[in-house]
């Protein structure tokens, strides 16, 4: 049971299914454009309808926590040194709402996983519902804002990551020589993706119009009024899903135990 709590174990189990996550969405907006619109609850209902799909769901929800443990982890503890100079406060926070969104995505594969599909269909495009919500509140409008300003600069992040293949510095020197080539395609869809989210946001804080809100099915049903770059950014996104099955074998990621971590952190 240690071994479970290791970074290395939890960041390669989130990884394999964030690499199936993605893969899959790509490939449905590439074959049949419209079931993608619904994000990643197209994907759920995909699995779960495949040959022993209640089981590969289940293994799809706990890698989907486990990632979530692990963006948590290398937030409130540092695992992979990003430092405390601004940019690797920035990478942190950036982790810490990466946790926030896969443990959603863990919970709405969840729900699936225990029957209640017809209710997660309902939230498919939740986004908005959640930002109306936000939005009523006192100041909520600096909360969406913030919310936007956060994807944006992990636009950013993609943006270069797609542009130097800076990312290859946190790869095993044996992975695959198609990794880096893989690695760009896919921030760079990603990207694209994270930076519409981020400006759905941004307009709805500005407008106080929670229906401007965009996640990724709606980004993705946004995006097929153009033809071209819907097939662009969903190559890219199967592309995305492809490099992280790899980064599950061969990211270098630090064997700490992170309920040690925790407890050293909090005692």
């Amino acid at each position: 049971m240690a071994k479970l709590t290791r970074a290395d174990v939890l960041a390669r189990a989130g990884y394999a299914a964030r690499g199936v996550v993605y893969a899959l969405l790509g490939w449905l907006a590439l074959e049949t454009r419209s079931a993608a619109d619904d994000g990643q609850n197209a994907v759920f209902d995909m699995v779960q309808d495949m040959p022993a799909g209640g089981l590969a769901l289940a293994l799809l929800v706990a890698g989907l926590v486990a990632y979530g443990i692990y963006k948590l982890a290398g937030a409130l503890f540092d695992l992979e040194r990003h430092g405390h100079d601004a940019r690797g406060v920035a990478v942190r926070i950036g982790q810490g709402a990466g946790a926030l969104a896969y443990l959603g995505m863990a919970f709405a594969a969840a729900k699936f996983a225990l029957g209640y599909r017809h209710f997660a269909h309902e939230g498919a495009h939740g986004g908005a519902e959640m930002a109306g919500g936000v939005l009523a509140w006192p100041l909520g409008w600096v909360l969406v804002g913030l919310a936007g300003i956060a994807f944006v600069i992990a636009a950013l992040f993609q943006a270069f990551g797609a542009a130097t293949g800076h990312f290859m510095k946190r790869i095993a020197s044996d992975a695959p020589r198609a990794t880096e080539a893989l690695g760009r395609i896919g921030l760079a869809a990603r990207a694209v993706v994270f930076g519409l989210v981020g400006w759905s946001l941004l307009r709805s804080a500005w407008l106080v119009r929670h229906a401007e809100v965009r996640d990724l099915g709606g980004v993705l049903e946004q995006l097929r009024t153009q033809q071209t770059i819907h097939l662009l950014v969903a190559a890219g996104l199967l592309v995305f899903g492809l490099f992280s099955l790899i980064c599950a074998r061969y990211r270098v990621v630090p064997a700490v135990d992170v309920v040690h971590a925790a407890r050293r952190r909090f005692n």
